[in-house]
């Protein structure tokens, strides 16, 4: 028999087997299983399900998204079971994204309104689309959820995440924030990556440009230029990363940015190095590829030589007029 479902105000699952007969609520919870579909376990008696012919757990198929309020959604397949076509709107709130699961807090409440907090987990793949928007790919199903609002970094250069929506019983809006744990790095001249924490694949490719190509070590930052929202609602956004940079006779230029807690996470630079007539010494920043990266950071002698008298020994003694790769160049 098919039937067609939906999910009421406080997270139950509503069942229609005939569009004139009125939704029968069916106590329950939602959750997912390891391939991500959707299911749904029934909390009523077997003399209940027996009456309704109704099984003890529900598994539905289609595809997953996510809507403007942020709640997560299910538009259901046609099949021997499902009518199709509809959408299972589960009302949340997104809470976390950690070793490519994505945690939803789904709040519900049972007949005797007693409120019931559970946590719905995707495994999901993380990244940016064209529009610099935050995206998660769902495995093993169809489905994208795409944050459609702006992303931000917060005081430990972090990426977070802040959208307003309803809640369930008092209507009134509320905020979360959610913030995604990881570290940046810098490996195209046209891309900005932030990778997650604790991630086997998971990142964001953001396009971007330099906003500078000229960077003065002193000032301990690198901003870049990135536009946010698809073309007729664009918007053009600054991404100031701070941090040390720094010598190492192993690797090479280092930028060392502190994440906060203890934190701290290098972006390793090959470079080709440039003595100018301004007494100045110029690194033009390349990938691990070799690939030039746009960025030129302007040494002055004495800022140098206070960072590693022997790294600026061992460049001044390469010559001064002639450009060299050696001396910091990162063995790869």
């Amino acid at each position: 028999m098919k039937r067609r479902y939906s999910v009421s105000q406080v997270n139950q699952l509503l069942i229609n087997a005939s569009p004139r007969n009125k939704p029968l609520p069916v106590e329950g919870r939602f959750t997912s299983d390891k391939n991500n579909r959707l299911i749904y376990l029934l909390n009523e008696p077997a003399s209940w399900r027996k009456l309704h012919k109704i099984p003890p757990k529900i598994v539905f198929k289609g595809t997953w998204r996510l809507n403007k309020n942020h709640d997560l959604e299910l538009v259901l397949d046609k099949d021997k079971s499902q009518s199709g076509g509809e959408a299972l709107v589960i009302k949340g709130n997104i809470i976390s994204c950690d070793r490519d699961l994505l945690a939803f807090e789904v709040k519900s409440y049972d007949k005797n309104g007693l409120l019931h907090i559970r946590i719905l987990k995707l495994s999901v793949t993380c990244f940016a689309d064209e529009a610099n928007r935050l995206n998660f790919a769902v495995k093993q199903q169809p489905g994208v959820l795409t944050l459609q609002g702006e992303w931000r970094l917060n005081k430990n250069q972090q990426l977070v995440y802040t959208y307003e929506r309803q809640e369930l019983k008092t209507r009134t809006k509320i905020s979360n924030t959610v913030t995604f744990e990881g570290f940046w790095q810098i490996n195209s001249a046209n891309k900005l990556t932030y990778i997650l924490k604790q991630s086997a694949e998971s990142k964001f490719d953001f396009r971007a440009q330099i906003e500078s190509p000229s960077l003065y070590p002193q000032k301990g930052m690198i901003k870049y230029r990135l536009g946010l929202g698809l073309r007729d609602q664009k918007k053009i956004k600054i991404i100031s990363l701070y941090g040390t940079w720094k010598f190492s006779r192993a690797l090479g230029l280092i930028f060392q940015i502190d994440y906060g807690r203890g934190q701290i996470e290098d972006i390793i630079f090959a470079a080709e190095v440039n003595f100018s007539a301004k007494n100045e010494i110029q690194l033009l920043l390349r990938n691990r590829a070799g690939e030039p990266l746009g960025i030129t950071v302007v040494f002055a002698r004495r800022f140098l030589k206070k960072l590693d008298a022997e790294v600026f020994l061992r460049l001044k003694a390469a010559g001064v007029e002639k450009s060299v790769e050696a001396g910091v160049r990162i063995p790869f």
